[in-house]
């Protein structure tokens, strides 16, 4: 197996299909210590979803019997508080999955984050030191993630409302010029869909690198989220964002699909919830590694084009033997 890219192999402008190439390389090249990060939260996580799960399966036989029974005739208007009574939706392993999601989403990609940064760059990192990386990093990522709630959330208004206004302009627009209007206002609102579709992409795209600034560069939740912004709205970001979140976009619903197919496969034939939740831990693994290191490679390339980072370590290895 080659060694890691180097600075200056890998530190570089690279095209969109070179980012994906390199995303692809250094996923592979890279895949067992990556996802064995991903891989200490995801088996325990996969086990509480699975014991968590089978008193949801008892809840949904116990349903099914009582339609069952309902429609042989046999009526009993408490049969569905029975079941759900004898048969508890949520116990401790389902809290445990939804402790330990909420710990895998922020603390287990911080620390493959830091794996990813650490390794393009051409050196290593182990778990321990990755995970120590997490940890010191972790308040500052939280309040980071709260920023862009609320952020988001704010501009999910907007875009409800600027949607909700298209809305009522082609229903008016309709309504007074009947089939032209409607065709006016249709064409109207699939113009201002693609628009309010790219302006989530590309403010997805934001949050992503500005999370990466924050981990790779160890900058406070607000310059990060300051850092994120002004790499993709400024420059050459923020067409190149836009690209990259449409890429990230097609790649994620196309996984969505592999996995649903997948595990309605494996549950229609070999009646497996352990194989399902294999399935889609595996498959969780693999995309959670290449999504980061896409985006990895993706900010170091919003940093050379915009910002000489390239050039800044090249003066800077240089400066000792000047």
């Amino acid at each position: 197996m080659e060694a890691p890219p180097t600075f200056q192999q890998a530190l570089r402008p690279l095209g969109l299909g070179e980012m994906l190439d390199r995303a692809v390389t250094v996923t592979v090249r890279n895949f067992p210590g990556l996802a064995f990060v991903w891989i200490v939260f995801a088996i325990p996580l996969a086990v509480c979803a699975f014991l968590g799960t089978e008193d949801q399966s008892k809840v949904f036989a116990s349903l099914a019997d009582v339609l069952k029974t309902q429609a042989n005739g046999h009526s009993d208007p408490n049969a569905v508080s029975k079941a759900l009574q004898s048969n508890p939706v949520f116990n401790g392993w389902t809290i445990a999955y939804i402790g330990g999601l909420l710990l895998e989403i922020t603390l287990v990609q911080t620390a493959l984050t830091a794996a990813v940064g650490a390794r393009y760059q051409g050196g290593r990192s182990d778990l321990a030191a990755c995970y120590r990386i997490a940890v010191s990093r972790f308040p500052n990522v939280i309040m980071f993630d709260l920023i862009w709630l609320f952020f988001g959330g704010l501009v999910w208004v907007v875009l409800a409302l600027i949607g909700a206004a298209v809305f009522f302009v082609g229903f008016a627009l309709g309504f007074v010029l009947h089939a032209v209007g409607i065709t006016i206002g249709v064409i109207l609102g699939i113009v201002v869909g693609i628009v309010l579709l790219l302006a989530a992409v590309v403010l997805s795209v934001a949050y992503e690198v500005g999370f990466i600034t924050c981990i790779l560069e160890g900058r406070n939740f607000a310059e990060a989220f300051g850092a994120g912004l002004q790499r993709v709205f400024g420059g050459v970001g923020f067409r190149r964002s836009m690209l990259a979140g449409l890429v990230y976009l097609a790649f994620s619903l196309g996984t969505a699909m592999v996995s649903l197919l997948g595990q309605v496969v494996v549950l229609g034939l070999l009646r497996s919830q352990a194989l399902s939740l294999a399935y889609s831990t595996v498959l969780q693994v693999i995309v959670a590694v290449f999504v980061t290191v896409f985006f990895v490679i993706f900010y170091f390339d919003l940093r050379v084009r915009e910002e000489g980072y390239d050039l800044q370590l090249a003066v800077a290895a240089a400066a000792p033997t000047a």
